[in-house]
């Protein structure tokens, strides 16, 4: 099976998707949590992307490793406490205020039912190879949401999806166009949707209006990353991201990528980006 029934419906009913990164937090809603993603789809997501960590004794959570020291207070690695530690630890809040407690993948997936129309990407997938694959298995009501998110030079982990008897949505992340050539030798073991597109250099032939209009007419589909981690990492998307769009103008940012075509434009702001695609006259539709 495919599983793309949600995601053609969407790409059918709206010029574009948003899809929300770690979920909307702030205040007191932390991200990668259910309470962050229902934040996002009610900004106007439709889809909402997180990051899976794994106890020391193989529990899978929503949690991005490496913000231990902002999310938790703690300096050890997500992987190296317990669930019954986990369970007693809880997630800060903007003013580091103890709130929720990490969730389980099981809690997060049982909480995402009430939001049927909404699709799932699952980032760092890779570090956890099949035994993530394995666990997701159990979710069977759920397959049409899951997209799983890896980088097309993580040939290991390409081959364990390739393996894989439920062939997931699949977004490889494409640099280059070499890194095309590498994806496309896959298409016939691994069930890839669509590519999410990085680059630098905005007239670089594989970001062009060409080649994303022949990748929408083969039945894929493009997302462009607009998020921004820090200052002095280069831009995902050649400088047209959240940043110059939020405290310059969105015509320098949002826009671009708009004109350039992306089905997909991911952000860590969706409600500014959903008003300003309004504003742009893109047809936007959401599932009660």
């Amino acid at each position: 099976m495919k599983y793309t029934t949600i995601l053609n419906k969407l790409l059918e009913k709206n010029d574009r998707l948003i899809a929300c990164h770690q979920g909307s937090a702030g205040g007191n809603i932390s991200y990668n949590t259910y309470r962050s993603m229902l934040n996002a789809i009610r900004q106007g997501a439709h889809i909402v992307e997180f990051d899976i960590s794994r106890s020391k004794d193989g529990i899978f959570y929503i949690f991005h490793e490496h913000e231990e020291p902002i999310r938790l207070n703690q300096q050890e690695k997500f992987r190296e406490f317990t669930s019954e530690a986990l369970s007693h630890m809880p997630l800060l809040n903007m003013n580091m205020q103890a709130v929720d407690s990490p969730p389980t993948v099981k809690q997060f997936m049982a909480a995402m039912k009430k939001h049927p129309h909404t699709l799932l990407h699952v980032d760092h997938a890779k570090k956890w190879g099949k035994e993530l694959l394995e666990h997701f298995d159990q979710f069977e009501d759920q397959r049409e949401s899951i997209i799983i998110k890896t980088d097309v030079e993580a040939t290991d982990y390409l081959e364990v999806l390739a393996q894989h008897d439920v062939k997931y949505m699949t977004l490889p992340k494409v640099w280059s166009e070499t890194d095309f050539e590498t994806i496309m030798s896959y298409r016939d073991r691994i069930n890839i949707i669509g590519f999410e597109m990085i680059f630098d250099d905005p007239q670089a032939a594989y970001v062009s209006k060409e080649t994303i209009q022949t990748l929408r007419e083969m039945g894929y589909h493009t997302m462009i990353n607009a998020i921004v981690l820090w200052n002095d990492r280069p831009s995902l998307c050649g400088g047209f991201d959240d940043d110059i769009s939020l405290l310059e103008d969105p015509d320098l940012g949002w826009g671009k990528l708009l004109e350039m075509g992306f089905d997909i434009i991911q952000t860590d702001w969706p409600l500014p980006l959903k008003v300003y695609l309004e504003q742009k006259g893109v047809n936007l539709v959401y599932e009660p």
